[in-house]
């Protein structure tokens, strides 16, 4: 009898132990590597160094997120961290791609669904309010494990005709994510747009308990619609002769030396 009372204690314990583990993942904060392919174009004298330019830009955000709110943004840990720089040399000329992350924020509110983002354009701040997207999400069936935790596949087509094919995690019950990948139930661990050509995938996570200071809203900017922020991206875009469209905007200084 002495021996079964303890076997009992035992299993009580391990059992309490796994339900304070899923309570704790309940909130925390998720570091992503987002990838992104580059196609940079260079007309003029600097075509010859087209060869040159990098293929891809590499970045880092973090979530911070509870049962209620969510903040996602640049991840910072070291100067490194702030922006990517690649250098290279050829025939006695080097070129320098220094590509610099904007400071872009994204508050989300569960309770009343509506979300705050900061988005920076050209050295000035926008602050962009709306409703959480809602996405027309399709169940695969497929599952795999990322960082540990069993994902289930969905995915969408977005407006460009693009399959969006995101992971998500049953294992952490808050419908967030990276930016707008939300609004299934269980958080989304990773993401690859248009195979491959751009994808943010979670590297790190930390379950601790997110302070309060940290989730709130961004309120540096102005004030505009999404289509009003649309139409200022387009125009100053068409401006500079270049082609505006959604997405990450990503700061690029090239400098080239002989």
């Amino acid at each position: 009898m002495k021996k079964m009372m303890i076997a009992v204690a035992m299993l009580w314990i391990a059992g309490a132990a796994f339900a304070q583990d899923q309570q704790a993942m309940n909130e925390g904060s998720i570091v992503y590597e987002e990838v992104i392919k580059l196609d940079i174009k260079l007309e003029g004298d600097a075509a010859q160094f087209a060869d040159m330019m990098p293929k891809e830009q590499k970045s880092r955000k973090v979530l911070y997120f509870n049962p209620d709110y969510a903040l996602y943004e640049k991840y910072t840990e070291s100067d490194a961290d702030a922006g990517s720089v690649q250098a290279v040399e050829a025939e006695g000329t080097m070129v320098q791609v220094q590509m610099v992350q904007p400071d872009d924020k994204l508050f989300t509110d569960f309770e009343k669904k509506q979300q705050v983002e900061q988005r920076e354009f050209m050295g000035r701040r926008f602050l962009i309010k709306g409703d959480i997207e809602a996405h027309n999400w399709k169940f695969t069936g497929n599952s795999r494990e990322i960082s540990g935790l069993k994902c289930m596949e969905a995915f969408y087509e977005n407006e460009k005709g693009e399959t969006v094919k995101v992971w998500f995690s049953p294992e952490i019950p808050v419908a967030s994510g990276p930016g707008h990948f939300a609004g299934l139930p269980g958080m989304v661990l990773a993401v690859d747009i248009n195979d491959g050509d751009h994808t943010i995938t979670a590297i790190k996570m930390d379950r601790a308990k997110v302070p309060e200071d940290i989730l709130k809203k961004p309120k540096k900017g102005k004030k505009v619609t999404a289509d009003e922020y649309d139409a200022i991206v387009k125009e100053k875009m068409e401006e500079m002769g270049a082609e505006g469209g959604e997405g990450t905007q990503v700061q690029t200084v090239i400098e080239i030396r002989q």
